[in-house]
């Protein structure tokens, strides 16, 4: 079974909301990427739809510890 990753990269969930808010649009068109959600990681770039999408990532960081909505 693949372990199952939280928050950005796999990374500890301080790390990842320190993340989210500083670079939440990279990394969040990365993680999307990376788990094969190529439409989410196209809509949240910085032209389309990136502050919503870093706004829910931030969120959703911060209360399940994973990035759970739009991902």
């Amino acid at each position: 079974m693949a372990k199952k990753r939280n928050g950005y990269l796999g990374l500890g969930r301080v790390i990842s909301i320190i993340l989210a808010i500083l670079f939440g649009w990279v990394f969040g068109c990365i993680e999307r990427f990376l788990r094969g959600k190529f439409l989410g990681a196209i809509l949240a770039l910085p032209f389309l739809l990136g502050f919503v999408f870093w706004i829910v990532d931030i969120i959703t960081l911060i209360v399940s510890k994973d990035i759970v909505l739009l991902a």
